[in-house]
This record gives C-alpha cells, sequence and structure tokens, in this order.
C-alpha cells in the first residue's frame, strides 16, 4: 500500500485514537488481505503509525477481505461481530486485541444513522 495514502489515513484517524487504551507499551497489528497489498499498524501508549508490508514479529494477525472492509472496521462504520459472523475478517494471536482495535480509533460521537429504505 502506498504510504502516502497510510499518512492520509492516520490524519483522519488521530482524533479519534484513544492514548493508553490497549494498555500495552507496543502492539503490532498485521493485516493481511484477500484483495490488497498488506501493511501493519504500531501502536504505543501514546501514538500509532501505519507502515507497509508485513512485520516480521507482529501481535496479532487479522486477515480480511479487502481494503475498505479494514478501514470499515476500525472506522466503526462495519460492525465488528457482524464482519467476523459473516467471515470479513479472522485474527490469528491475541484474540482480545482483535476486539479492542475495533474501538482503538471508534468515534464517541453519539450521532444516529438510519439507512432509509424506499
Amino acid at each position: 500500500m502506498n504510504p502516502q495514502v497510510l499518512q492520509e489515513r492516520k490524519k483522519q484517524l488521530q482524533a479519534h485514537f484513544k492514548p493508553g487504551f490497549l494498555d500495552r507499551p507496543l502492539t503490532i497489528f498485521q493485516f493481511l488481505f484477500d484483495e490488497g497489498v498488506p501493511f501493519h499498524l504500531v501502536v504505543t501508549n501514546d501514538d500509532f503509525v501505519f507502515l507497509e508490508g508485513i512485520h516480521n514479529t507482529p501481535t496479532l494477525t487479522l486477515n480480511i477481505k479487502d481494503h475498505a472492509s479494514c478501514w470499515g472496521l476500525l472506522e466503526g462504520r462495519i460492525d465488528g461481530m457482524d464482519a467476523f459472523m459473516s467471515g470479513i475478517y479472522r485474527a490469528d494471536g491475541n484474540i482480545v486485541l482483535s476486539q479492542l482495535i475495533l474501538y482503538l480509533f471508534k468515534s464517541n460521537d453519539p450521532t444516529i444513522i438510519y439507512e432509509v429504505q424506499d
């Protein structure tokens, strides 16, 4: 994945990042995709960075259908349980962290979105 795209995503998610949320000094999330180039997320107690490629020793590996699903999960637009149950993603490693990452950037905005159907 293009490093500039990853930098843009960091800028978009920065306002919603919850420092100290994982309560670990260092966590590395590896993202592998059915469709798309892999990247990883390095999270410390006070910052995070997205980096292209595969990390040698990730804390957790997430296998996800595609990049759009990944960003939807991280931003909270896609429900993690629904995505897991429908096979959009699976985790290898610390299962607790696979759930916590879904809240690491989730907005605290109480706005409710309704879908209008015809």
